[in-house]
């Protein structure tokens, strides 16, 4: 019964965000000036398929691409960039010294109502929920032919791979133990291959950041879309300590991995979008020849 009621409230976010994108329509895009007689410019036909085709790159090779630039950011890093990894770093040294008291009162307070919270947040960082719902708003892209929909599920999974791959590497090069097993907050057993005591940081929290983030920042002229996605994400957070599954800094820490991951990605898809939206046209005009050089905003 539970889980039929996660798959409902799963489907309903994803239709909804789906029927808030469509009715809110884009204004119609002004198309460039011609001041010249018989240039060869591609009818307005031509390019709305070349717009579509534009669209539409190639994911594995962009995917492939990715992973290099994601894997090398941190070379490229500015001043600005290692301040906020070190806020990141600040934040989960002090919660990690803290873990035990936050646990604690948590516990404490842990009521009917905040296991009724996690329970319908917990799934919006699960896999096996996420995943069927992305493809579903993907489908749901095509056959309306809504591209930008296309894209968010798209760079959604990306991101979903890459912050899930950074958090199993962390995690099985630290073995912590979760405060479930009854062992100390500082308890770690180091690298190795086991598939117990994995609790730093939480994979659940990373990965509805990793998604939300996306969802909000392609859907941010939608007011209420940023605050919606962002509140799913940290209840999935909150649910992880509520359930003693996780320590405080485990869901931080982890929600930081998908929040900054998911920002990554769609700074590079943004950047490689900008590139296609510059055309260049030949251009004749009896004596002179030349290029129109055109962006589509």
């Amino acid at each position: 019964m539970r889980i039929t009621i996660v798959r409902i409230w799963l489907a309903v976010f994803v239709s909804f965000i789906s029927f808030v994108n469509s009715s809110f329509a884009q204004l119609p895009q002004k198309e460039p000036r011609a001041d010249y007689h018989n240039q060869t410019i591609p009818k307005k036909e031509d390019q709305t398929k070349e717009g579509q085709l534009q669209s539409k790159p190639d994911y594995l090779k962009i995917f492939a691409s990715d992973t290099k630039s994601i894997l090398t950011a941190p070379l490229r890093w500015d001043k600005s960039d290692w301040l906020t990894a070190s806020l990141v770093t600040g934040v989960t040294i002090g919660l990690y010294a803290c873990d035990q008291n936050i646990q604690d009162w948590v516990q404490k307070q842990r009521n009917s109502t905040s296991d009724d919270i996690a329970r319908f947040a917990k799934p919006f960082g699960d896999g096996r929920y996420t995943l069927p719902s992305l493809g579903t708003f993907y489908l749901y892209g095509h056959f309306f032919e809504d591209e930008k929909a296309q894209r968010t599920a798209l760079i959604s999974l990306e991101s979903f791979v890459f912050s899930g791959i950074f958090t199993q590497a962390i995690k099985y090069t630290g073995h912590r133990h979760r405060p479930s097993s009854g062992d100390s907050y500082s308890t770690w057993d180091g690298p190795g291959l086991a598939s117990s005591n994995l609790s730093f940081p939480s994979g659940h929290s990373c990965a509805a950041f990793s998604i939300a983030t996306v969802i909000a920042t392609e859907y941010d002229d939608i007011v209420f879309i940023p605050p919606l996605a962002y509140g799913i994400a940290a209840l999935t957070a909150f649910s992880r300590v509520n359930d003693n599954d996780h320590w405080a800094s485990d869901a931080f820490f982890g929600s930081a991995i998908g929040y900054f991951t998911a920002k990554a990605v769609v700074g590079l898809h943004s950047k490689k979008e900008k590139d296609r939206n510059l055309s260049v046209y030949p251009m004749i005009d009896g004596e002179y020849a030349g290029l129109l050089i055109a962006y589509r905003l």
